[in-house]
């Protein structure tokens, strides 16, 4: 039973859970559901807390852990808090290596669809367009700068998702190069564009483009890409990057559908 926050694995995660940019090798998983579906999805997870305190799910969720090779620790529930981001501990905190996703052998995927995000800021809307994405059935996501894919919050927010869906992280000048010579369709997503999105192309191989909240998507894309507007139709400037994400996603679903195969 770990009962000081002093512990050096309690120290490991406190520190993961407030700069996780110090290690990009590993991550913190927070809450049963997101320790469930990091071992469905095959993680390694090295260490974990866990305050069982009765709980039969959480004592199960203990077996599974030891069972796939974790160190499992019992510890109290302030320790637990601590170890943490969250405001109130769901009595669960464990460390697991980070997935790695090579960029090239991603992009050569047939049938690639690739939600890109462009340097988006908010852990919130990170994590649902990571969750979007899988749902919609892209083949990856690729992240420019912004907010990290596995930063805590995100990884919460996408609710394990980014456990399934291969991430990679690279510049946009880097990846639009890649992309360019994989042949993609780039399709930018700009409130301002002339191109309504129902009138482009969104066969596959497609990366979708979606910016920064404030700022839009980088410079970088603007040569290579086709940039469409989403229509409003009420007074508002523009959507939410998330829900931009989830149209162009889902009408690439869409098309992909009605083709026959």
């Amino acid at each position: 039973m770990i009962t000081s926050t002093r512990h050096p694995l309690v120290q490991t995660l406190r520190r993961l859970a407030r700069r996780p940019a110090l290690d990009r090798t590993r991550v913190l998983l927070e809450g049963p559901r997101v320790v469930a579906e990091a071992l469905a999805a095959g993680l390694v997870i090295e260490a974990a807390l866990v305050d069982a305190d009765g709980d039969p799910a959480l004592a199960a969720l203990a077996d599974r852990l030891r069972a796939g090779g974790a160190r499992v620790h019992p510890a109290a529930r302030r320790v637990v808090q601590a170890a943490g981001s969250v405001v109130t501990s769901q009595g669960v905190v464990a460390l697991a290596a980070r997935p790695q996703a090579p960029a090239a052998s991603l992009l050569d995927t047939p049938d690639l669809v690739v939600l890109v995000v462009d340097g988006i800021a908010d852990p919130g809307n990170l994590g649902a367009m990571v969750r979007t994405a899988l749902a919609a059935g892209a083949t990856a996501l690729a992240a420019c700068g912004g907010a990290d894919p596995f930063h805590p919050k995100v990884v919460r927010a996408a609710a394990g998702a980014a456990f399934r869906l291969p991430i990679l992280h690279d510049s946009a000048d880097a990846l639009r190069e890649r992309l360019v010579a994989r042949g993609a369709r780039i399709v930018v997503a700009d409130p301002r564009a002339a191109v309504d999105y129902t009138a482009a192309r969104l066969e596959p191989p497609v990366a979708v483009v979606v910016g920064n909240e404030a700022r839009g998507p980088s410079p970088a894309w603007a040569a290579a890409g086709l940039a469409v507007r989403i229509p409003h139709y009420g007074p508002v400037e523009s959507l939410n990057a998330a829900a931009a994400a989830a149209v162009l996603l889902y009408e690439v679903a869409r098309r992909r559908a009605s083709v026959p195969r």
